[in-house]
């Protein structure tokens, strides 16, 4: 976040309500600084990547799926 001059939760909550007129409590969004989240409501990601101008993968580093041959016999 620190390549998008996002430097804490005070921050990111001013984006979230400046660029995608979303809000969360303060508590709420140092939550989700501190810890990676095991859900989050498709609304909550979208205004995340509004605010911060980035994609999904961007956001969490998501790692593409490896190739795998359904014809492999191996095993």
């Amino acid at each position: 976040m620190a390549s998008r001059d996002v430097w804490n939760a005070t921050d990111l909550r001013a984006l979230l309500i400046k660029r995608a007129e979303y809000e969360l409590s303060l508590q709420a969004v140092s939550a989700l600084i501190r810890n990676q989240p095991i859900q989050m409501k498709t609304d909550t990601l979208q205004a995340l990547c509004t605010a911060l101008k980035c994609t999904p993968d961007e956001l969490y580093g998501v790692v593409p799926p490896r190739e795998v041959s359904l014809t492999d016999t191996q095993g």
